[in-house]
């Protein structure tokens, strides 16, 4: 991976907050904003039954440009990443460009026909979750847009551990860092550290809840008391090999009969396998502590770990 990169991540949100789009009339310049969450993960959203609209989208492209010069751009790899959450910008920009091309028999279609009787259709499909972008989907599409890694490549949140290692105190922490919770389930970026009270305030850069955002001035610290450890490695294996189905069996069976409801398998390994009270965790990465402050506040906190390239990475100068 380089070390220079074109853009730095709050610059990235600002990219993705005016899109540019082609042929686009509905706001000046045809700039639309990406602000909404979408995943592939069952857990957030995705999954059988999740992302319908995005997914019925794809599905009326597909056919509209059958047999038509534009099955070429719905047939290229990053074209089906834009209804998981992790689509390029370029490549989100197309397919609003196909929308927008096609708008005339989109708008006839009973899931969209409300989108168009406003007349800037694109943002309001974007406000409701049509087009989004998911957290592995922003940390990945930055690495490329920003000329760090020259295609994208599908990660999970703990594997941005192989390209940014995870530091062991607060003053290792740099700007254009990841920051990765422990349990494995979100990455963010850094953009900004100041020192702040005996520990930092950084400047978060992610998609969450409401979309690509800034999160500016957030608390990290490195807690004495420690913090939430996941063996990474040791839980794949069992979620995969179902190692404690008999326990989560039983445990879902005396939740029902207290009156509560029963949960997955996963939701209940990760509890099962969590430790609390550890200083470092996956790969000798000391367990930080983020806040939930911030403006707007970051609704994704606690225990991290947060990960710096070798050498660190430089934001090239106009």
């Amino acid at each position: 991976m380089a070390r220079i990169a074109l853009l730095s991540p709050r610059e990235y949100v600002d990219l993705l907050h005016a899109l540019p789009v082609p042929g686009y009339t509905g706001y000046p310049e045809g700039l639309v904003a990406v602000t909404s969450y979408m995943s592939a993960n069952p857990q957030f959203g995705g999954g059988k039954g999740g992302n319908a609209k995005a997914g019925r989208l794809n599905g009326l492209l597909q056919s509209l440009t059958k047999g038509k010069p534009e099955s070429y751009l719905t047939g290229q790899p990053g074209y089906g990443r834009v209804f998981s959450g992790q689509g390029l910008p370029m490549d989100i920009a197309i397919v609003m460009s196909l929308v927008n091309a096609n708008r005339d028999v989109l708008a006839k279609d009973p899931t969209f026909k409300d989108y168009f009787k406003v007349g800037d259709f694109l943002q309001a499909m974007a406000d409701d979750g049509v087009f989004g972008i998911d957290c592995i989907g922003f940390v990945g599409t930055y690495l490329v847009q920003s000329g760090l890694e020259p295609k994208y490549v599908g990660r999970r949140p703990l594997d941005f551990a192989g390209l940014f290692k995870p530091v062991k105190s607060l003053d290792q922490v740099r700007p254009n860092s990841v920051v990765m919770l422990t349990n494995g389930l979100h990455i963010q970026m850094i953009d900004a550290v100041r020192p702040a009270n005996g520990g930092l305030m950084v400047d978060l850069c992610q998609s969450t809840k409401g979309g690509p955002q800034v999160n500016v001035g957030v608390s990290l610290t490195q807690p004495h008391s420690g913090g939430s450890y996941l063996p990474v490695d040791e839980f794949r294996k069992a979620n995969a090999n179902k190692t404690y189905q008999a326990d989560w069996e039983a445990d879902n069976r005396a939740r029902q009969a207290a009156g509560g409801k029963a949960r997955d398998y996963e939701s209940f390994l990760r509890e099962k396998m969590t430790a609390k009270g550890r200083h470092f965790g996956y790969l000798g990465g000391a367990i930080f502590q983020l806040g939930g402050n911030g403006a707007p506040g970051n609704i994704v906190s606690g225990s991290v770990y947060v990960g710096v390239v070798d050498g660190g990475i430089s934001i090239r100068t106009p």
